[in-house]
């Protein structure tokens, strides 16, 4: 009998050793852990976060025997709250690690650290099975994103939750079958709009962590014994036809699992914005410096980009804006202060009021552009005095893809945002560099705990 994509993944995840990874999908992995813990901690202020903190704290304990360590801020949880805290926690600043459009890390990451801290597990076991969540929501986004976001489907949370439920799996020593039945009971869990994108409201803020607590549910309820249907994608009320219209080509979906790893293709942000205006702010700044731009004399603003980017929820944004989550999601604000600043930090996208920053949004021209690749940007300045400054910018997904060494280059320059000491930031990089000899998960927790 054919197999389906549920029972392909499965069958992929659990049967998953730290031997058969490449060298480099282990540096990536490792990258991804450094880059989400530290951006983590360097949101531990913002409301979000603290939101979930505090939710928790007024919880009963959770599904899930023992507690573990809410990372950055010490207190004892469950499991399962870990996961909704923490995952809030790194997706705090939206600086996360990206595939596609999904944030596989701010839903993987700590749901991953939390089970092998209770379990006693090591980073090897940590490794791989963050390996296999890569891989499995990575397979299941690539192609289809692009069909499920117009149709206002969460990447994240839709695609986020499968692989919460791998990395679940795979630590909590699933067999193919109940992997099959947390996937496929996942599939039945996947939710998430993007309406608040354009509302600026704070809906997607919890979407991540209601991911990977439903992931982990799944994972915990198939070991239980509980059954999911095994054509639970590519059936006819399956997760495709429900979430992206279609059932074609699902086959595609697991036929690379092991030969092209999707954990390559995981891209990080520069800056604490949305993915789709990194390029933006990158040549904004570029081009203010460059030709040492004053924004008084700025008289118009264009900026071209893909279809794809200038059509996503929340880019074409002109305000009033009252949160960052309105401002880091539109393109006119990113350009706008990048411009004036020469830098975009996350004080910078609360200047909710700054009169000259609204002068230049208001001067700002979004242009959805065929001939603009996606991530790509040009954006063209006149002055006052008639003349036309102009910058292309051209990249590739490559260019926002760190290895380990750059990562931690990133974020010894953000060390003053981020809530630890000096000392246990460098103890964080050693450890996580040397991931693959730790026996536990106790040194990487106690490095995170902010004193």
């Amino acid at each position: 009998m054919e197999r389906t994509v549920t029972q392909e993944l499965a069958r992929f995840a659990v049967n998953l050793k730290y031997e058969d990874i490449p060298l480099n999908v282990i540096d990536k992995v490792k990258t991804c852990i450094l880059h989400g813990t530290c951006i983590g901690l360097a949101g531990m202020d913002i409301i979000f976060g603290k939101i979930a903190r505090a939710q928790i704290s007024k919880a009963p304990t959770a599904i899930g025997n023992g507690s573990v360590t809410l990372l950055g801020d010490g207190a004892k949880v469950a499991v399962m709250d870990a996961a909704f805290a923490t995952s809030v926690l790194y997706h705090g600043r939206v600086q996360e690690d990206t595939h596609g459009t999904t944030h596989i890390g701010a839903i993987s990451i700590p749901l991953a650290i939390a089970l092998a801290e209770m379990n006693g597990q090591t980073g090897k076991d940590v490794i791989t099975a963050l390996a296999a969540a890569y891989e499995v929501g990575g397979a299941l986004g690539k192609d289809y994103t692009a069909l499920t976001t117009p149709r206002g489907w969460r990447a994240s949370s839709i695609y986020g939750i499968f692989s919460a439920a791998t990395v679940a799996g795979v630590l909590m020593g699933l067999n193919e079958e109940e992997m099959t039945n947390a996937l496929g009971l996942a599939s039945a869990f996947a939710f998430g709009t993007t309406e608040s994108f354009k509302a600026a409201t704070m809906e997607w803020r919890f979407e991540v962590g209601l991911a990977a607590r439903n992931g982990y549910l799944a994972a915990v309820l198939a070991k239980e014994g509980a059954l999911a249907a095994a054509n639970a994608m590519e059936g006819d009320m399956g997760f495709f036809r429900a979430f992206a219209g279609t059932r074609e080509n699902l086959d595609k979906i697991t036929e690379n699992l092991g030969k092209v790893w999707e954990t390559n293709n995981v891209t990080f942000k520069l800056y604490p914005v949305c993915a789709f205006n990194q390029t933006q702010v990158i040549n904004s700044i570029s081009l203010a410096s460059e030709n040492d731009l004053d924004p008084a004399k700025i008289t118009s603003i264009e900026v071209n980009m893909s279809e794809y980017e200038a059509n996503y929820p929340g880019q074409m944004n002109w305000g009033p804006f009252s949160a960052h989550a309105g401002t880091l999601m539109s393109a006119p604000f990113c350009v706008a202060a990048s411009l004036l600043n020469r830098r975009l930090t996350l004080s910078d996208l609360h200047q909710f009021e700054d009169s000259t920053i609204l002068e230049l949004v208001n001067k700002t021209k979004i242009i959805p552009n065929p001939e603009i690749g996606f991530l790509c940007s040009r954006i063209v300045v006149t002055l006052e005095d008639g003349t036309v400054v102009e910058r292309p910018m051209n990249v590739t997904e490559q260019y926002y893809n760190l290895d380990f060494a750059r990562d931690v280059e990133m974020m010894r320059t953000m060390k003053d945002e981020i809530a630890i000491s000096d000392e246990k930031l460098e103890d964080l990089i050693a450890i996580v560099g040397t991931l693959e000899q730790q026996e536990n998960m106790n040194a990487f927790v106690n490095a995170t705990l902010v004193d």
